[in-house]
């Protein structure tokens, strides 16, 4: 057998060789490098570890906890008291999460920064990665790049302000009937008769 393998391995490191050098191969590899230009121009390393660190310095403020809570009556009334008890424990509860999701939010990073090479690769050729890297490089491109999360805040205020108080209307109209449907779903948690 290991005579057997001998004679073949040759043949095997050729194919191997011939693999490696074919054009499919190649541009793959090319591809995948215009698709990692691409994700470093537009994420670049340094600032997407910037806004992790800075995501997870204000869950672990409390932030996120705040957010989750923020329409509750119950939390309202609490905050509202401004309790130097009430903001610590919304900080021990920040810390908490933050050191619970912190680790797998690192971990998650690279992996969602590769994930999205190979996307990129598989979807775009190299001649159009090439272009679109050459486009997001381009005076107007940088103008893109650097205006639109305002452009889009823009669009998001001027939403909040048409439809914001028609949503909340409808929140306000239909929260006694929501209520009362959780009544049914826990009794005992809402003091209502079973």
């Amino acid at each position: 057998m290991v005579m057997a393998m001998k004679g073949r391995f040759p043949v095997l490191v050729a194919g191997f060789a011939l693999l490696a050098a074919s054009p499919v191969l190649a541009q793959s590899a090319a591809t995948t490098q215009a698709a990692t230009a691409l994700v470093d121009l537009l994420t670049p390393p340094a600032a997407q570890k910037a806004g992790l660190d800075s995501q997870l310095q204000q869950m672990r403020e409390g932030a996120a906890i705040r957010s989750m809570l923020r329409n509750s009556p119950q939390y309202r009334a609490e905050a509202a008291k401004n309790q130097p008890a009430f903001k610590a424990a919304i900080a021990r509860m920040g810390a908490m999460q933050a050191d619970a999701l912190g680790p797998v939010m690192r971990e998650m990073q690279p992996v969602s920064r590769q994930l999205t090479i190979e996307a990129y690769a598989r979807e775009f050729t190299e001649a159009e990665l090439k272009a679109i890297t050459a486009f997001y490089s381009s005076p107007a491109g940088m103008k893109l790049r650097a205006r639109q999360p305002a452009v889009l805040a823009g669009v998001n205020r001027q939403i909040q302000q048409r439809f914001g108080p028609r949503m909340q209307a409808a929140e306000k109209a239909i929260a006694p009937k929501l209520d009362a449907e959780l009544r049914k779903l826990f009794p005992s948690a809402t003091g209502a008769p079973k």
